[in-house]
């Protein structure tokens, strides 16, 4: 029976859309599919009935305890030390081995995100397994715009593809992390640029995103493929709390205000802020607490756990999100505005997507948002009928898309070709 592994290391957003895609994946092709992840997840995946491997490390827990991180997800600027580079080596040390082991009886390999790439794609050449990366960003080199993860501005076409260049030397600060798992894994000493130029130029991709969202750039190579959004499979035991309920029927919607996988440490600050606000807007809100351990109280005001967006957010006013891809993905499907407070990586980007598609209001960052700024968002958000107009155009838009059939679809293709 064939058997498909994905590996998806980091936060929730890695994981949850993979299940919808996994799932798919075992009625296109009728075999197993498991997938690899850390702990916290273990619920998510075999909720969906999917097969669950175990990957090291703890990635909310490493982010509160490293100071390095902190910094980084509270934007303070701090100089990369040698025990900086260090720590973030040792961060993932272990993890490309934990993949090898999960990965050793598959017949074929999905590596999700960057570190899917940055040592996946090694494990696969060690294990003579086919691989195809599954990434929710852009990744690939285009003259259309610069690497989400280091900025959202287009330096025009010269300028964004030396932004991909430079972006690529960062993984410099990884190769001795990649010259070990190789010789873990018996494989022969390679430079750099050597293994980075045979992926960027023969790795099969899957995309997935919205080409509404982000159109296929006309520049990309063969095998680069925008399939769609993958939707995450949520729990069939799934009931929503009581209080939940009591507090959506005791008025008009509220407006939903959660960061998700933000480990910041200023929770007090910022939940502060967010009251004061929805309070000056004269809104009900919902407040998720998130990795950002946000809180609200009161009749107005009510602080929630996990509950799936695709129950939640059709039935809010608007989304104040961090515009991770997959709460962008969300709000998009429910037609609902988004108010964004973008953090770091490539939240500035999706941010800029949603302005740009009119479902959004102007982007704020977290580290300088104000209570005057999110008010005045919040009122925008909901009096400018243009921005609930614009989220549903788009949510209508997506009913037409299947990206996780077209995703399965090119992954049997994969396993037919290489077997």
């Amino acid at each position: 029976m064939t058997q498909i592994v994905i590996a998806a290391f980091g936060t929730r957003g890695d994981v949850a859309p993979l299940t919808g895609l996994g799932v798919r994946l075992r009625e296109r092709i009728g075999g197993d599919v498991a997938v690899a992840a850390q702990h916290p997840y273990e619920q998510m995946v075999t909720a969906a009935g999917l097969e669950f491997r175990l990957l090291p490390k703890d990635t909310e827990q490493a982010t509160r305890e490293s100071a390095y991180g902190q910094a980084v997800v509270d934007g303070a600027r701090m100089r990369p030390s040698k025990d900086v580079l260090a720590q973030m080596r040792d961060d993932l040390t272990g993890v490309g081995e934990a993949m090898a082991t999960t990965a050793a009886d598959a017949d074929l390999l999905l590596f999700e995100g960057p570190i899917g790439s940055l040592l996946g794609y090694h494990v696969a050449e060690a294990l003579d397994i086919p691989s195809i990366g599954a990434f929710f960003q852009p990744v690939s080199a285009t003259e259309e715009f610069a690497p989400p993860p280091l900025t959202a501005r287009s330096f025009g076409s010269w300028g964004n593809r030396m932004a991909w260049r430079l972006g690529g030397v960062g993984e410099k600060v990884y190769t001795p992390l990649i010259d070990s798992l190789r010789a873990t894994l018996d494989l022969a000493p390679q430079s750099r640029r050597t293994y980075q130029r045979r992926r960027d130029e023969t790795w099969p991709v899957l995309y997935g995103f919205s080409q509404h969202v982000v159109p296929r750039p006309a520049d990309w190579r063969a095998g680069l493929d925008v399939t769609g959004y993958w939707w995450p499979v949520d729990d069939p035991a799934w009931q929503p709390p009581s209080e939940v309920v009591d507090f959506l029927q005791a008025g008009p919607p509220p407006v939903f205000v959660g960061l998700g996988s933000t480990a910041t440490a200023r929770s007090e600050e910022l939940s502060a802020m967010i009251v004061a606000a929805l309070r000056k807007a004269g809104v009900r809100g919902m407040v998720q607490s998130g990795w950002a351990h946000l809180y609200g109280d009161g009749t107005d005001i009510i602080t929630v756990g996990d509950i799936p967006h695709a129950w939640l957010f059709p039935q809010m006013a608007a989304v104040v999100q961090h515009c991770g891809a997959g709460t962008t993905a969300a709000a998009l499907r429910a037609g609902v505005p988004s108010i964004p407070v973008t953090g770091i990586m490539d939240q500035p980007f999706w941010a800029r997507r949603l302005h740009a598609l009119g479902a959004a209001t102007a982007p704020l960052r977290r580290t300088t948002l104000t209570v005057e700024d999110l008010t005045d968002a919040i009122t925008t958000a909901l009096h400018d009928p243009r921005y609930a107009e614009r989220a549903q155009h788009v949510s209508q838009l997506l009913v037409d898309e299947d990206g996780e059939s077209k995703a399965a679809g090119i992954i049997a293709a994969q396993l037919a070709k290489s077997g």
